[in-house]
C-alpha cells in the first residue's frame, strides 16, 4: 500500500489538474464502443507486457495487471475477475468499465472517471478512490473495507450491502446513493452530502457522520448505535434502531415528541448515549439502573417508563405521567413544570431539586427525600406522601389537598400561600415552618395511641382471662370436691344403715333371754338411732348415729 506521502503528493497533483480539467456527469461522452470489443487480452498476465496505447472496450477478463501504472484509456473495458492489486489507475478515464469480482486492493484509483462502471462484488479493500468519480456506479456487494474514498462522487450510485467498515468517506457526495444493508461500522462518513440517500438496514455502528447533510435520507432499519451525529442537517432518524452516542442538539423550541423515537425499547444495555434527547418520545422505556445525569430529556415524553434506581438531572418540562421512579436518583435535578401525575417516587432521592410549578397529583412519594427541595406552585393534589421529608424545602403556594401527609416532615419548609384542604396531616412535623397553615386539613390519633391503647387493651384481656381461668379452676376444684365428699357420705351412711340394722337384730336375739336387760335404754337408742340416720346430711350426723348405736349396744349388755 503506498505511503503516505505519496498519498499527499497525489491528493496536490490532482488538486492542480482537477480545476483545469473538470469531469463531471454532463460532460461524459458516451462510449466509444462495445464493452469487450477492444483488443482480446482476457486471461492474460500482462505485468511484463507493454499495454496497448488504448483499452477502450478490450477484454480483459481474468487478466493479472498487478502493480502497473495504467496510463491508457479503459473506458468500456471488460476486466471482471481481473487482477488489479495495487494497480495505478489515478485520473484513469474507466467511464462503463467492467469490474464485477475484480481484485482492487490497494489499487490507485484517485481521481479516476469510473462513472457507471460495474464493481458488483469487486474487492477494494485498501484501495484509494479518494475524488474519484463513481456517479451511477454499482458497487452492490463489493467490499472497501479501509478504503480511502474521500470526497469520492457516489451520486446515484448503488452500494447494496457494499462493505466499507473502517473506510474513509468523509465530504463524499452520496446524494440519492442506495445504501440499503451497507456495512459501515466505524465508517468516516463526516462531512458528507447524503441527500435522499438511502440507509435501509444499514450497519452504521459507531460511524462519524457528524455535519453531514442528511436531508431526506432514509434511515429505517439502520443501526445508529453509537454512531457520531453531531451537528448533522435535515437527520430524520424515524425507524431506526440503536442509540447514537451524538445527536444533532434540538431545537429550542422542539414540541416534545419530536426527538429521537424510543418509545418501547429496552434501553438497559445502551452505555453511551447522546448529550441531549430532549423532545425525545421514550414512552415505555425501559431505564431501570442507567445513569442518565449528563443527559438532558427536556420537554421529553417518558410516560410509563421503568427507571427503577435511575439517576436523572435535566427533565424539565418532561412527561412522566406514570413513570415507575422507585428509588430513583433526582437530587438537584431540575423538574420545573414536570408532569409527575401517578408516578411512583417512593424512596426516590430528590433533595435540592427544583419542581416549581410540578405536577405530582396523584404521585406516591411514600418515604421520598426531599429535603430542601424547591417546589413553588407544585400541585401534590391526592399525593400518597407518608414518611415523606420535605425539611427546610420552599413550598409557597403548593397545593397540597387531599395528599396524605402521614409521619411526614415540613420542618422548617417555607410554607406561604400552601394548602391542605382535607390532607391527611396525622404526625405532620411542622416545627419552626415559616406561615404553615392546616386548616382544612384532617387528623386522626397517632399511631403511638393506637400502639399505647393496643397494649393496655391486651393487659386488661390478660388479667381479666387470668380471672376467669382461675375461677374456673376453683369452681371445678370444688365440684369435684363435693363429689368426693357426696360419695364418701354415701358410703358412710351405708355401713350406718348396716350398723342400725345389726342393732335391732341384736335387740331380737336378747329378747329370747331372761329379762336381765335394760330394755328401755336399748329400744330408746335404736328408734333414736333411725331417726338419726333418716336426717343425717354430713359426716358428723352419721357420727351422731354411730355414737346413738354404741349407747343401745351398751344398753344390751347392761343388767338391771
Amino acid at each position: 500500500m503506498p505511503g503516505l506521502p505519496r498519498l499527499i503528493a497525489g491528493m496536490a497533483l490532482a488538486a492542480a489538474v482537477l480545476p483545469m480539467v473538470p469531469i463531471s456527469p454532463a460532460s461524459a461522452a458516451p462510449l466509444p464502443c462495445r464493452p469487450g470489443s477492444g483488443p482480446k487480452l482476457a486471461g492474460r498476465d500482462l505485468t511484463r507486457a507493454a499495454l496497448p496505447a488504448d483499452l477502450s472496450c478490450a477484454d480483459l477478463r481474468g487478466a493479472t495487471l498487478d502493480g502497473l501504472y495504467v496510463r491508457v484509456p479503459l473506458a468500456g473495458a471488460d476486466l471482471r475477475g481481473a487482477s488489479l492489486k495495487g494497480t495505478h489507475l489515478g485520473n484513469a478515464q474507466m467511464a462503463g468499465v467492467r469490474l464485477g469480482k475484480a481484485d482492487l486492493s490497494e489499487a490507485e484509483l484517485y481521481y479516476a472517471d469510473l462513472r457507471g462502471a460495474d464493481l458488483r462484488g469487486a474487492t477494494m479493500d485498501d484501495s484509494l478512490p479518494y475524488g474519484a468519480h463513481l456517479e451511477g456506479a454499482d458497487l452492490s456487494g463489493a467490499t472497501l473495507t479501509r478504503a480511502k474514498a474521500y470526497s469520492a462522487q457516489f451520486d446515484d450510485a448503488k452500494l447494496i450491502g457494499t462493505d466499507l467498515t473502517d473506510a474513509d468517506v468523509y465530504g463524499a457526495d452520496l446524494r440519492r446513493a442506495d445504501l440499503t444493508r451497507v456495512k459501515a461500522p466505524k465508517a468516516r462518513l463526516y462531512g458528507a452530502t447524503l441527500i435522499k440517500a438511502v440507509f435501509r438496514r444499514a450497519d452504521l455502528r459507531d460511524a462519524q457522520l457528524y455535519q453531514s447533510v442528511m436531508d431526506g435520507a432514509d434511515f429505517r432499519g439502520a443501526d445508529l448505535g453509537g454512531a457520531d451525529l453531531r451537528d448533522v442537517r435535515g437527520a430524520r432518524l424515524a425507524g431506526s434502531t440503536g442509540v447514537p452516542k451524538a445527536l444533532p442538539a434540538p431545537g429550542a423550541a422542539c414540541e416534545p415528541g419530536e426527538g429521537q423515537h424510543y418509545a418501547g425499547w429496552d434501553l438497559t444495555t445502551v452505555t453511551d448515549f447522546p448529550g441531549d434527547l430532549s423532545c425525545a418520545d421514550l414512552t415505555g422505556a425501559k431505564l431501570d439502573g442507567l445513569n442518565l445525569g449528563s443527559v438532558k430529556l427536556n420537554r421529553a415524553i417518558l410516560r410509563n417508563v421503568s427507571a427503577a434506581g435511575t439517576t436523572f438531572r435535566s427533565l424539565k418540562g418532561a412527561d412522566l405521567t406514570g413513570a415507575h421512579l422507585r428509588r430513583a436518583v433526582l437530587g438537584s435535578a431540575d423538574l420545573t413544570g414536570a408532569n409527575l401525575s401517578r408516578a411512583d417516587l417512593s424512596e426516590a432521592e430528590l433533595s435540592s431539586s427544583t419542581l416549581t410549578g410540578a405536577t405530582l397529583t396523584g404521585a406516591d412519594l411514600r418515604g421520598a427525600e426531599m429535603t430542601s427541595v424547591t417546589a413553588d406552585q407544585a400541585d401534590f393534589t391526592a399525593a400518597r406522601m407518608d414518611r415523606a421529608q420535605l425539611g427546610s424545602g420552599r413550598l409557597r403556594d403548593a397545593v397540597f389537598r387531599k395528599a396524605t401527609l402521614t409521619d411526614a416532615s415540613l420542618r422548617s419548609a417555607e410554607l406561604r400561600g400552601a394548602t391542605f384542604q382535607d390532607a391527611e396531616v396525622t404526625g405532620l412535623e411542622v416545627d419552626y415552618a415559616e406561615d404553615a397553615d392546616l386548616s382544612g386539613s384532617t387528623s386522626r390519633l397517632g399511631a403511638g395511641w393506637f400502639v399505647f391503647f393496643g397494649i393496655a387493651g391486651l393487659v386488661v384481656f390478660w388479667l381479666v382471662l387470668g380471672l376467669v381461668v382461675r375461677g374456673t379452676r376453683r369452681t371445678k376444684a370444688v365440684r369435684k370436691q363435693a363429689a368426693e365428699t357426696a360419695v364418701r357420705f354415701a358410703d358412710a351412711r351405708h355401713v350406718q344403715e348396716e350398723n342400725v340394722t345389726r342393732l335391732g337384730e341384736e335387740i331380737d336375739t336378747a329378747a329370747d333371754r331372761t329379762g336381765e336387760v335394760d330394755w328401755n335404754a336399748a329400744l330408746d337408742a335404736y328408734d333414736a338411732a333411725k331417726e338419726a340416720l333418716a336426717t343425717a346430711h354430713d359426716m358428723s350426723d352419721l357420727q351422731d348415729v354411730e355414737t346413738i348405736v354404741a349407747r343401745g349396744r351398751k344398753a344390751l349388755t347392761r343388767r338391771r
